[in-house]
């Protein structure tokens, strides 16, 4: 041991959690291994209950495919780890996500001095699981492991010992590696990691999650895990999931002894196309659930329904409801015969996403014999007759996410392409077109195409840097033949001030009028065909305007009017309006939605006859192969976007939650606003943007000759 000074607390802290050597320190080769051979899980059933026991993979097969992976990524087997890759594990509740992640900051601590970080939503949480599960089950379980660690202690810049909350500090007397359980509610700071580990995704908020990455800039590893349930359709954990390779369970039955050959490449065996007799066990519930009536399964045992009971293949006559006590068990729903759940293959259903080390999985309770079947179906026989419990169900049992709160569905927007029958860009001639524009430091384009309110078709979508948004916007204006576009105001308030100014035909203005907008009696009329009516407080002739969310308070309704800035000592003015921030989402929404979510609308048909509109007013293109990506962003967007924030106590419905992926729900937002307001408000001959128009913009009048605007960056 190496002397210290006399009188130095901080050097007597040091050698008490440095010392030179720990005895008994095994040699763990991988993660595999540790979870096998040293982790230790707390026993809930039998005789042994409340005692702890050996970690087994029986019963949830389907995760040693994944640890396989950790390991490779890792580098535990090859020396050679992946750096950069990214690993999401979407499960429902109980599958053995915590033990996952306890043990692997374990493993790599103290066998791979890592530095790990795992992140949760909030401080209180970070304490609990440290407290409540790190140190009774980790640390306290494993003596050399707990010789090695001090809990609350980290190290500073100078390499000293400090007290750190959250923190473990693990040492074998010459090597360090510093762990860390904090709340992810603000930007982290200060700690450095080679394994970033974010538990509830879906708890995170989006805008610090994006901070994470940075924290592992100085690592030569650099592996990112996220785990979690899915809650929301586009967001969270399901947006993590959707965006990596998709992995799902595959199952066949205990007959079938051919076994598709595996692909071993990236350190796990799967498959990239789905073998004949092989399904995925949470998507083909409840068809999947079988009662066995004689105790032994039959291919005759009567299937659990949507409805909640159980009938014979075929037949409309209930058999039997649920009982406890029942022999339930898993069969292929198209031959009956039993399902052989300890044998699962992976099946990546995005295989391209492999080679860019974005790998996702999903694991659910649903085909997974360490969850007992009797509790599946007992809690699926509440959740039919109650949307709060199938919320739930779908979440925590079938690794789905649904929400109450979210108003969009991929069944939902699936019924729109349906619907709509026509391909990306396709337009039909002489139907009026209506864009919107949402801002930032990325700029997101939305057009539709108006035929009648019953339908209307989204016809282009584009992603625009803001630096080229002003020129690309124009241009796509005229392309579309737009007939008014809406654009958000903030936050690139002199980019959407530019866009009105070109597109309502007010770029060359050289005398700028007084107006007092609040008087009913102000007529003003601008070059191009603008003009403001005093009377009726509306603009005619609008091609474009400036968005303001300013009515708080619902059914406040929309008010039109001009905001006012000084350019060059000139005071100008373009259009802007003023409306709700719920009532605009709730718009287009509710465009998607028909009476099957109780959404009726009473719309006219072509004889003038009124009608509840039965199919969605608002239909989305096909999504064929060779469909273009901006389809996939563009639904993930609506998807995320229509979930509404929920009051814990009442349950009742707030406004649409705002701080995510949402912006072509409300470039489209903006397009319904331009559609109602400029669609209603057009003059006689105005129509689309046209060629002259732009032209005359950008060319410059003839009374002045100078274009305000840079000509080069404005293609058109």
């Amino acid at each position: 041991m190496v002397a210290v000074r006399k009188g130095s607390a901080l050097d007597r802290l040091q050698a008490k959690i440095a010392p030179e050597a720990v005895a008994n320190i095994p040699r763990v080769a991988s993660f595999h291994q540790f979870l096998a051979e040293v982790m230790r899980v707390k026993l809930m059933s039998g005789e042994q209950a409340g005692t702890y026991g050996p970690y087994t993979f029986k019963g949830r097969a389907a995760l040693e495919e994944i640890v396989r992976l950790i390991d490779h990524i890792l580098g535990s087997t090859t020396g050679r780890p992946l750096k950069d890759a990214k690993l999401a594990l979407a499960g429902g509740a109980q599958f053995g996500k915590t033990t996952l992640e306890l043990a692997l900051a374990a493993y790599s601590s103290a066998c791979r001095f890592l530095n790990p970080i795992v992140y949760l939503p909030d401080d209180k949480l970070a304490d609990d699981i440290v407290d409540a599960k790190f140190r009774p089950d980790v640390i306290d379980q494993i003596g050399w492991f707990a010789s090695m660690t001090k809990v609350g202690r980290s190290v500073n810049e100078s390499g000293k010992a400090v007290n750190t909350k959250g923190a473990f500090l693990v040492t074998d007397g010459k090597r360090k590696a510093v762990g860390m359980f904090r709340g992810l509610q603000k930007p982290p700071t200060t700690f450095s990691a080679d394994i970033v580990i974010e538990d509830e995704k879906d708890d995170i908020k989006a805008a610090m999650a994006k901070y994470v990455s940075g924290r592992m800039t100085a690592s030569d590893l650099r592996f990112h895990l996220e785990i979690g349930t899915q809650r929301i359709h586009g967001a969270g954990q399901n947006r993590v999931w959707k965006n990596g390779s998709q992995g799902v369970v595959l199952l066949t039955t205990k007959s079938n002894k051919t076994r598709p050959a595996l692909l071993t490449d990236h350190g796990h065996r799967h498959v990239v196309e789905a073998p004949a007799g092989w399904i995925n066990p949470e998507e083909a519930f409840p068809q999947i659930v079988r009662l066995a009536v004689t105790g032994t399964p039959r291919t005759d045992d009567p299937v659990l329904g949507y409805e909640g009971d159980f009938r014979r293949p075929g037949s409309d006559a209930v058999v039997a409801t649920h009982r406890p006590g029942a022999a339930y068990y898993y069969a292929h729903p198209e031959t009956g015969e039993e399902l052989d759940c300890e044998s699962p293959i992976w099946h990546h259903r995005a295989p391209a996403k492999l080679p860019m080390l974005q790998f996702s999985f999903r694991v659910a309770q649903i085909g997974t014999p360490a969850i007992d079947i009797q509790q599946i179906v007992a809690h699926w026989t509440r959740a039919v007759g109650d949307n709060e419990e199938m919320v739930t169900f779908r979440c925590d049992r079938q690794a789905m996410p649904k929400s109450a709160a979210q108003a969009l569905t991929p069944e939902i927007l699936e019924r729109s392409r349906r619907a709509g029958g026509f391909h990306f860009g396709e337009k039909r001639t002489g139907v009026p077109r209506y864009a919107g524009l949402d801002m930032g430091d990325r700029c997101w384009f939305v057009a539709r195409e108006t035929a009648s309110p019953a339908d209307k078709r989204l016809v282009h979508a584009a992603q625009i840097a803001i630096g080229d948004v002003v020129g690309r916007v124009v241009t796509l204006c005229q392309a579309h033949d737009i007939s008014c576009l809406f654009i958000d105001e903030r936050p690139a308030v002199s980019e959407a001030r530019t866009l009105a100014l070109i597109l309502n035909g007010l770029g060359e203005v050289t005398t700028w009028p007084a107006v007092d907008w609040k008087s009913r009696e102000a007529h003003v009329t601008m070059p191009g065909g603008l003009t403001w009516d005093g009377r009726n407080q509306r603009w005619l002739g609008l091609r474009c305007a400036v968005v303001r969310f300013t009515k708080n308070a619902l059914g406040a309704g929309i008010d039109q009017g001009a905001v006012e800035f000084q350019e060059n000592g000139v005071t100008k003015f373009v259009p802007v309006i003023a409306c709700n921030r719920f009532e605009t989402i709730d718009r287009v929404v509710r465009e998607l939605l028909t009476p099957a979510e109780n959404v009726i609308e009473v719309v006219k048909d072509a004889t003038g006859k009124g009608m509840v509109r039965q199919d969605p007013a608002l239909r989305l293109p096909s999504r064929t192969p060779g469909a273009p990506g901006i389809l996939e962003t563009v639904e993930a967007h609506f998807l995320a976007g229509s979930q509404r924030v929920k009051d814990d106590k009442s349950g009742e419905l707030g406004d649409y939650v705002d701080g995510l992926d949402n912006h072509f729900l409300f470039a489209n937002g903006y397009s319904g606003l331009a559609e109602t307001i400029g669609g209603s408000n057009a003059i006689s001959g105005a129509g689309a943007f046209t060629a002259e128009d732009l032209a005359a913009v950008y060319l410059g009048s003839p009374v002045t000759g100078t274009v305000p605007f840079d000509r080069p960056t404005l293609r058109f």
